[in-house]
Formats: C-alpha cells, sequence, structure tokens
C-alpha cells in the first residue's frame, strides 16, 4: 500500500459508513463497486458544460461548432466505451462546487481558481484539502506536457504541488488586470497609446481629460481600491501590509498602520476622480469587470473611454460589438494596471488558469478526463478546430474571434494546416502590446516558496468592508483610525487559527521568498525598494528571521 496516497476528511466521512474494509481498499487505491483497477468498462464523464461540451446540434451551426463536433467525435473513435454527459451545474459558484465535490455529485472537470480563490497559496490549500484529483499519471500518460507553451509549462504553481504532483491542466494564459481604452478617444487628447510605465496620479489626469459631456474618461467597479492599494504594497494579503511569524498560531500577521498614510493617498486619489472631478462611471454595486457587465456595456456604447479587464476578453468584445478582430484591434487597446507612485506593481504580467478533475473519478475515469480534455483544448482536437474555422471562413482571424488567444498550448503562434501566424491574424497592435506585458518581469509569489496551509486563517471580509466605506462613503470617516481597527480584528482573529505548516520548512521557505523578492525589486522598482521595502523589511521580517 503506498504510504503517500491521500485520503481527505471528504472521504474518511463518507466511507466510514462503508465499514474499515471499504477504507483499507480506497487507501490502496480500490474504489469499491468499481472492480479491479485496469479493467475495461463503460466510462460516462460528466460535464458542466464549457470548456468541454458535448456536441453541438442544431440547423444553424458556427464554424466553431462544426470544428469541435468534428474533433469530439475524433476523440470518441479513439476511446470506445467512453460517453459524455452534461449536467446543469455552474462551476463558477465557490459554493456550490465545494458542496458538491464533497458530496460526490462534481462535474468531471472545473476550474481551479473557483475553490482556490484564484492565488497560489489557495490554490494549493484547495489541493492538499483533497478538493482536486492527483492527475499526475494521467498527465503524463497522455503526455501534456508536450502539448503545452513553453511558458506555461514552466510556470507550474497554480496547477503542480511543489514536489511534482500535477493536480490540474492549464487552459489559458492570463494577463495582469488592465484596461482597454478607446483609441479613437485616445487620439482626441494626441495620445496613440498608454505606456506601461504610466501611474495612477497618470490615470487621474488621462481620465478627466476624456471626460467629454456625458462621457466618462473612465468605467470601474467597486473594487477599485484593491487595484489602487496593493500597487502601494497594501492588500490583504500585501508586501507591505502582511508579515510572517513563523510558530505563533497562524504563521501571518498584519500592519495596516506603519505606511497608513499611503492609504490615505490612494483613498484621496480615487475619492478626488470619482467626487470631484466626476470623470468615472461607477457605483458601490458594480462589482462585474467582465465582458458581459454594466463597465463594458458603458464602453460598447461609448459612454467611457476606458474599461478594466483581462487581455483574454478582447475576442469577446469584438463579438459583443460585432466587430472583426482588426476592426476591434482599430477600436481598442489594453494596457496593464498604472504602476504605484513609487513604481511598483504587484501584479503578474500572465499567469496560468488551469482546470482540475474531480477526486471521486478512479485512475481508469482520470486518464479518459485527462485524455478528452487535453485533446480537445491542447492537442489535436484543438487543431482539427482551428482547421475547420479556417476551412469555412478562409480567415485565421475567426479563429482568434472563437477561442480567446494566445493559448495555453504550442499553438499561439501557427498552427498546421492554417496560413501566415496567429499574431498577424489577432491585430498588429493587440499582439505587440499583449507579447509586451507578457515579456514582462514576475514578481516572486509566497505561495511557490512556502508549504500549502490547509487552515487559511482569517478571511477578507473586513479588509472589503473597509474598502467599499472608503470609496464611496458620503458620510465622515478616519482612514488612519479605520486602518488601526482592521489590523487589530485580523490580528485577533489570527491567534485563534492553528497552523499544520512545518515550522521550519516555513522559515526556509520564507527566507528564499524575500531573498528573491528584494532582487526582483532593485532590479525594477528600486525607488519602493529603498523607501518602502527595505523599511518595512528591517521592522517587521527582519526581527523574526535574521
Amino acid at each position: 500500500m503506498s504510504t503517500s496516497t491521500r485520503l481527505s476528511r471528504r472521504d474518511f466521512l463518507r466511507l466510514a459508513a462503508v465499514g474499515a474494509g471499504a477504507l483499507a481498499l480506497r487507501a490502496c487505491g480500490v474504489r469499491p463497486g468499481n472492480g479491479t483497477p485496469g479493467t475495461t468498462t463503460r466510462i460516462t464523464l460528466k460535464t458542466g458544460g464549457w470548456p468541454i461540451d458535448v456536441p453541438f446540434t442544431g440547423e444553424q451551426l458556427s464554424a466553431f461548432q462544426k470544428g469541435y463536433n468534428k474533433a469530439f467525435q475524433q476523440w470518441l473513435d479513439l476511446n470506445p466505451g467512453v460517453t459524455v454527459e452534461k449536467i446543469e451545474f455552474n462551476v463558477w459558484s465557490a459554493d456550490a462546487l465545494r458542496t458538491a465535490v464533497a458530496g460526490g455529485t462534481a462535474p468531471f472537470q472545473y476550474p481551479i481558481g473557483v475553490l482556490g480563490g484564484w492565488n497560489v497559496p489557495g490554490i494549493q490549500a484547495s489541493f492538499a484539502e483533497g478538493l482536486f484529483a492527483d492527475i499526475t499519471a494521467a498527465f503524463h500518460n497522455n503526455k501534456v506536457g508536450d502539448l503545452l507553451d513553453p511558458k506555461v509549462a514552466a510556470s507550474t504553481s497554480r496547477w503542480q504541488t511543489r514536489d511534482g504532483i500535477v493536480f490540474g491542466i492549464p487552459y489559458e494564459v492570463v494577463s495582469s488586470e488592465g484596461f482597454f481604452f478607446n483609441r479613437a478617444h485616445l487620439a482626441e487628447i494626441g495620445m496613440d497609446e498608454i505606456p506601461l510605465t504610466w501611474t495612477w496620479q497618470d490615470m487621474r489626469e488621462l481620465a478627466l481629460k476624456l471626460t467629454k459631456g456625458e462621457r466618462k474618461g473612465l468605467a470601474m467597479a467597486a473594487y477599485v481600491l484593491d487595484w489602487i492599494l496593493p500597487t502601494m504594497g497594501i492588500d490583504f494579503d500585501g508586501l507591505l501590509s502582511r508579515y510572517p511569524v513563523p510558530g505563533r498560531s497562524f504563521n501571518w500577521r498584519w500592519d495596516f498602520t506603519t505606511f497608513v498614510d499611503d492609504i490615505a493617498e490612494g483613498v484621496n486619489l480615487w475619492r478626488t476622480m470619482y467626487f470631484e472631478d466626476q470623470s468615472v462611471y461607477s457605483d458601490p454595486n458594480f462589482w462585474d469587470f467582465s465582458q458581459n457587465g454594466q463597465l463594458a456595456a458603458a464602453f460598447y456604447a461609448e459612454k467611457a473611454s476606458m474599461t478594466p479587464g483581462i487581455h483574454l476578453f478582447f475576442s469577446d468584445m469584438a463579438n459583443k460589438m460585432n466587430k472583426t478582430i482588426r476592426e476591434a484591434d482599430e477600436f481598442m487597446g489594453f494596457v496593464r494596471q498604472p504602476l504605484g507612485p513609487l513604481g511598483f506593481t504587484y501584479q503578474l504580467p500572465f499567469s496560468v488558469s488551469a482546470w482540475a478533475f474531480n477526486p471521486d473519478l478512479n485512475p481508469e475515469e482520470l486518464d479518459k478526463a485527462v485524455s478528452l480534455f487535453s485533446y480537445m483544448l491542447l492537442g489535436d482536437g484543438f487543431v482539427t478546430i482551428a482547421q475547420e474555422i479556417y476551412k469555412e471562413t478562409g480567415d485565421p482571424s475567426e479563429i482568434v474571434r472563437a477561442i480567446r488567444w494566445p493559448f495555453a498550448n504550442k499553438y499561439s503562434h501557427t498552427i498546421p494546416g492554417v496560413p501566415g501566424t496567429l499574431d498577424e491574424a489577432t491585430g498588429k497592435r493587440y499582439s505587440e502590446a499583449i507579447n509586451t506585458l507578457f515579456s514582462q518581469p514576475k514578481l516572486p509569489e509566497v505561495g511557490e516558496y512556502v508549504p500549502a496551509e490547509v487552515n487559511r486563517g482569517p478571511g477578507d471580509t473586513p479588509w472589503y468592508d473597509k474598502l467599499t466605506r472608503w470609496a464611496y462613503s458620503t458620510d465622515p470617516f478616519d482612514v488612519k483610525a479605520d486602518a488601526a481597527e482592521l489590523e487589530k480584528i485580523l490580528n485577533q482573529q489570527a491567534k485563534t487559527f492553528p497552523s499544520g505548516v512545518d515550522e521550519k520548512a516555513f522559515a526556509e521557505g520564507i527566507h528564499r521568498y524575500y531573498q528573491d523578492v528584494a532582487a526582483f525589486l532593485q532590479a525594477n522598482a528600486p525607488t519602493f525598494y529603498e523607501q518602502r521595502f527595505k523599511p518595512f523589511y528591517d521592522l517587521r521580517i527582519k526581527p523574526e528571521f535574521g
């Protein structure tokens, strides 16, 4: 029996009713009712829909749908005995997904970030909790690594443990958060592009210049301060507002008072834009910054000149506006978030969005699930879909319009059977901007250095409550008093949470993390390093770690 087999609390509670014999079999890799591992059986994979859907039906199918159906049938022909069934399930609801995984009713695949909070520590903790299947054997058996773009294959923290266990498959490459801007509006004030070096003060001035009549310079959601303040190092898990204290119950504490003047500066900048400049289309109830939300709708209607997003929305927005990719490239551009006043950004130039697999699947089911997912989204099935789109439309840009570019697989530049390059098909301005963004240096992430902490500690509700108050309240408030209260609440809560992480391993990882962070900041944000990071390190980190 392998001592590395994980048996989650969910497994234990569900199987305890079956008896000790069943528990022993499960721990050895034998699942009750499924027969001997390796025996050929009929397999049904249940999907909640996109990105692995059942074949499309109807008389008027798009080029993408026709290509998808063809590729899907190719895979079924290669895998007799496997069927795929669609169930009604919203994989984007964290509560529903957690309940379904615990109850054994989840679909075979779902996005890792939903349960992992879209960050490395949360994702690693979710795997440690048993919420994602260990797909290492299926991953290597299906040679998934050979299908990945090299930069994706090298960015493993969101789909692999530190010791190489695979629990997800990369599907999309996600840019740093940023802003789409209307090129014609920008031209009105004598600008063609927005530089990567712009700051939030530049944003304020730009939004004011772009405001014209009923048109606002910027559409922005209620989490605006959770974009501005982190570029000052201040966040729920910010570089200058959370620090490690190993061996004292929960391993982290908060500090919102050392640089409280920076918080006040960021709050004042936003409130000046919103209340005084009146250059922002916003509302305390606006939280959706997707291509389907109120902010994007204002941008489509040219009632706002800039709107927040990630680069992946480009093709979706083109479809929403009924524009070709080339027309969309002429209409809008994309730039990352502004820098903080001292030249720092917490944003990653790109990260990997991966999908996990249901831990209730047995080894044979997992192998087929991984095979289907990788075939359709990364390998031969993906190529078939792209070729069919080109065959029907004669236009490579229609591939980009149907499938968000660039891809996690190795076909982002060229696809067999499709002439030219996808960089050209995507639009010169947009593709150059994204390639430039992806080439920026990457800030180290703490979750890549320390063991996964299953006990996640205090929640972030108090933080977001303060942000909403600071951003929109018309009643008087004191930022310094609020920050001190927030710090006290979180630190009191932290003392009640035990840690399950080995203290020595945590400390070793923290040493390496801050060494790499210091080197990164010295090279890429030297002013921030000297005026903020080094003083904070000397105050909060050095006394604990030497």
